[in-house]
């Protein structure tokens, strides 16, 4: 008896979620939708003071053995060196990457989807190897829909 009451509330509950989660007006028209994407797109791409920070606190540790004099003509112990300059070039390299792609959403936030989309085959032709490339194949189509229904009239 109990597991029949509980079939039915089920049954109950799966009936009436989706009658009121369909409510009239609420779907988005393409043109909002696409306009979405690419406001949720340049926040990502905005960066943060934090953002160069995050990988910072690994912490490491070096362990020295005494032994013979490691002496080298090739490198004076003396003279300082910084750790890092591959990783702050790299992050560096991607901060430019990234400036590049969100001019490129600029363009279609500003209401210029075709021009949009030449930036966007303009960066994937020029990075072939970003790891933003998913998004950029994504923007260009989003772009493309974007500059089809800004051509249809509105009626």
């Amino acid at each position: 008896m109990d597991s029949r009451l509980i079939v039915a509330a089920f049954v109950v509950l799966l009936a009436v979620a989706p009658a009121r989660a369909e409510e009239p007006g609420s779907a988005p028209t393409a043109r909002q939708s696409a306009l979405t994407f690419f406001r949720h797109l340049k926040e990502s791409l905005s960066s943060s003071a934090v953002q160069g920070q995050r990988k910072k606190g690994k912490v490491g540790a070096v362990a020295a053995v005494r032994g013979a004099d490691q002496k080298s003509a090739l490198a004076d112990p003396n003279e300082p060196v910084f750790k890092g300059d591959l990783r702050a070039k790299k992050e560096k390299s991607v901060a430019a990457e990234d400036a590049e792609f969100a001019a490129a959403v600029d363009l279609v936030l500003q209401g210029k989807a075709a021009e949009g989309a030449k930036a966007f085959e303009e960066f994937k032709a020029k990075h072939p190897k970003s790891r933003n490339l998913d998004k950029v194949r994504e923007a260009i189509d989003q772009a493309k829909s974007l500059g089809t229904t800004a051509a249809q009239p509105a009626g």
